[in-house]
């Protein structure tokens, strides 16, 4: 051999020898053809704790785990160097105290200075970096899993407005054909669902200050044709180092918005109603300090008299107004007993009678039946259909009632012949406050018959009515009779 090559031959086995035995991360392995373990090095101790004398001599498998074992992987990588020159994998591997530790291996068939092959397996404990990326891939799926869960719209924006992630919830509020990768920006998609720029404004501006913003009422077009109220926030935070996300989240305030005008109705509506009375009553104390100093008996006892009526409609409307709120909480409790239907229904009809002794109330049927209810309650309902009878009657002065019943129910019937209602009114007839175009300027607040039908279905029965507008309406409710 010239001296030139047995120089380099010298130098590139002390090279070898060296990272062989010096490096600290670089575990290394040294292997015959058949893949026995002929030599290991220092690092390769440190790292799965093994002596020369625990693995020299063992096959390659003994570092495998069985299910690789079961595999094949460590026969096919001795056969795949063997084949190729080298091999590359990822895979678990057994240290001595039989934990397991994710490595990263190259494998490469070298030649000894006797010409005999052999293997260098050049592993690195890759399993801290490894169980880090299984963690963030763990923690990925369970933040995705969350946002999935929460009803509240999400999306995720660079500053340039594209979507980086959304949850399920929002595809479905923006119909959304997102895919992880798919470059989409969310500016175009609220122009074209014709929003309010003023969410458009504000997530720009979010994006180029990176400060966000809360409580932004918004009014969004659902894909069904819908208006939804939104409560709009953004919260810009910082990814990376310069990278910054923008988190935006949509809380539907539809619900809280219609409550929220219902309650200003309500209030503004019972207002309204309760300034007439309360207004004739200062007028009546007045009239009565000014008749008191007259001395006139006889007009003391006319406006006496209409004090008593307006402190009836003032208590009416607040009874109504208690009743209606107690039930629509449902705290509607039922004071049950057996009693006579007719005589219940003779009851709430002499009631009526003495308020109103210029109308005729024609009963009809048999209500000779014991049945078990709430006597008082069912006596407000029908002293309510009555009522309404005489108020809509348009001058007429009859009022029917009729009864009847089979061996599981018993029904009522109220029919008038008055102003009768609108077709399109009929089914809201029973809400909350409703009173028809034709009603506005009769007394009352709209609340009869909602509690009416609170009443009849605790008693789990039915309630309902017929009309024609302009002749008449005819209200009816059945209830079991036990």
């Amino acid at each position: 051999m010239p001296k030139n090559d047995l120089w380099q031959s010298n130098y590139s086995h002390a090279y070898f020898e060296a990272l062989f035995n010096n490096t600290v991360e670089n575990c290394m392995l040294l292997l015959d053809e058949k893949g026995t373990i002929i030599s290991i090095n220092t690092a390769f101790q440190h790292h799965f704790g093994y002596h020369e004398n625990d693995i020299i001599g063992k096959p390659l498998y003994t570092l495998f785990i069985n299910d690789d074992i079961v595999l094949g992987k460590p026969a096919n990588e001795i056969q795949k160097v063997l084949t190729t020159g080298q091999c590359s994998d990822n895979n678990y591997m057994v240290r001595k105290d039989k934990s397991i530790t994710w490595v990263s291996g190259e494998s490469i068939k070298v030649k000894s200075d006797d010409g005999a092959v052999r293997i260098l397996k050049i592993i690195q404990d890759i399993n801290v970096q490894k169980k880090s990326q299984d963690d963030l891939i763990r923690l990925d799926k369970l933040t995705e899993k969350i946002l999935n869960s929460v009803e509240d719209a999400i999306v995720i924006l660079d500053l340039r407005l594209n979507i980086l992630s959304v949850n399920e919830s929002c595809k479905l509020l923006f119909n959304l054909k997102f895919k992880s990768g798919s470059l989409l920006n969310f500016g175009e998609i609220l122009l074209k669902r014709d929003v309010s720029e003023k969410l458009i404004d504000s997530i720009k501006g979010a994006a180029r200050s990176k400060v966000g913003f809360s409580n932004l009422s918004i009014e969004i077009g659902t894909p069904n044709k819908e208006k939804k109220v939104y409560d709009v926030s953004c919260n810009p935070m910082e990814y990376q180092r310069d990278d910054v996300q923008m988190v935006i989240i949509f809380h539907d305030i539809t619900v809280h918005k219609l409550l929220e005008r219902e309650r200003e109705d309500v209030i503004g509506f019972v207002a309204h109603e309760l300034r007439n009375p309360l207004a004739n009553l200062v007028l009546c104390n007045e009239l009565m300090g000014d008749l008191v100093t007259d001395n006139d008996r006889e007009a003391m006892k006319d406006i006496l008299k209409r004090s008593k009526n307006n402190v009836m409609r003032l208590n009416k409307l607040v009874t109504e107004l208690y009743d209606a709120a107690k039930m629509n909480s449902g705290n509607l409790k039922l004071d049950i007993s057996t009693f006579s239907f007719e005589e219940m229904i003779w009851e709430a009809v002499d009631t009526i009678k003495v308020l109103h002794p210029l109308y005729n109330i024609i009963v009809t049927g048999d209500g000779k039946v014991l049945v078990s209810g709430d006597k008082h309650r069912l006596i407000q309902v029908v002293t309510n259909f009555l009522s309404n009878g005489i108020k809509y009657s348009d001058g007429q002065k009859e009022v029917m009632l009729n009864i009847t019943y089979d061996k599981d129910a018993i029904s009522v019937s109220v029919k008038d012949k008055g102003l009768g209602i609108a077709a399109r009114h009929l089914p809201f007839i029973f809400d909350r406050f409703f009173r028809a175009e034709n009603t506005q300027n009769l007394e009352g607040i709209g609340l009869g018959l909602f509690l009416c039908r609170q009443i009849i279905n605790a008693h789990h029965g039915k309630i309902w009515a017929e009309s024609q507008e302009g002749k008449g309406s005819t209200f009816y409710f059945s209830i079991p009779r036990r």
